[in-house]
């Protein structure tokens, strides 16, 4: 099986467009199933609500996203390293969802 480049989701042999998010596929370009796909983190972020805003952004524009959240709601936390959460993409999106995002990760830091 191969991997949508857009989505990452498994699509079937002889498919000209994926079932899942609609992009055409160019068979030069489809992952290969058991290839693993380096992520990058694309933001670092303080509150769980604002990654997921992050996220779904980049996912409405057809870019696979997740959210790792760090932040520590037991003890209500806010500040430091006991709240961060993190957004990621694949490393070959990093580019296009910076682009979208509109600011550079430089900016962020």
């Amino acid at each position: 099986m191969l991997s949508c480049t857009i989505c990452l989701n498994l699509v079937p042999d002889g498919v000209e467009t994926c079932p899942y998010c609609g992009s055409q596929l160019e068979v030069d370009e489809l992952i290969v199933a058991h290839q693993q796909v380096e992520w990058a983190i694309i933001r670092t972020v303080s509150t769980d609500i604002e990654a997921r805003i992050v996220a779904g952004r980049l996912r409405a524009e057809g870019i696979p996203a997740f959210v790792l959240s760090q932040v520590d709601t037991t003890r209500g936390f806010t500040v430091g390293a006991l709240a961060v959460a993190k957004v990621f993409v694949p490393e070959h999106l990093c580019d296009e969802a910076e682009q979208i995002l509109g600011t550079d990760a430089e900016e962020q830091e």
